[in-house]
């Protein structure tokens, strides 16, 4: 049997399609875990801030905020790094799904533009058939 490439490339264009759609939703899913960890950081100098520059707080908690506060900020621009990353292979996964679809649709058009014209085909033959018998009909025996 022998298997239509148009046929094989549109199930294949529709494979991919799935590919990147699946893709993109791991990108989705690391960006919001990437933003989540950002506002974490964010929130955790905040924190510590709060902490250290309360009423009840002593030099010791001063000092020890002054201490971890280069690691808050140093976890806050690596978390930045991983958002701005995670949001840019977003970016390039919604490119990829974009013209996965597009290659997806334009074999799909092809399809229906082919099959369109057999069915077309089939119509004119038909036609040609049925004006032949009436043409038959009507002459004289």
């Amino acid at each position: 049997m022998n298997r239509d490439p148009l046929e094989t490339l549109a199930r294949l264009r529709q494979m991919v399609c799935e590919d990147a759609r699946r893709a993109l939703a791991a990108s989705l899913e690391a960006e919001s875990a990437a933003n989540k960890a950002l506002r974490s950081a964010e929130a955790a100098i905040f924190r510590e801030q709060e902490v250290a520059g309360s009423l009840d707080a002593g030099d010791g908690a001063v000092e020890a905020f002054a201490a971890w506060l280069p690691v808050g900020r140093q976890a806050v621009r690596e978390a930045r790094e991983a958002d701005a990353a995670a949001t840019a292979a977003t970016v390039q996964a919604r490119a990829v799904l974009s013209a996965a679809r597009a290659s997806a649709e334009a074999a799909d058009r092809l399809l229906a533009a082919r099959a369109a014209a057999r069915q077309e085909e089939v119509m004119k033959r038909t036609q040609a058939a049925l004006d032949e018998a009436a043409a038959r009909r009507s002459r004289p025996a």
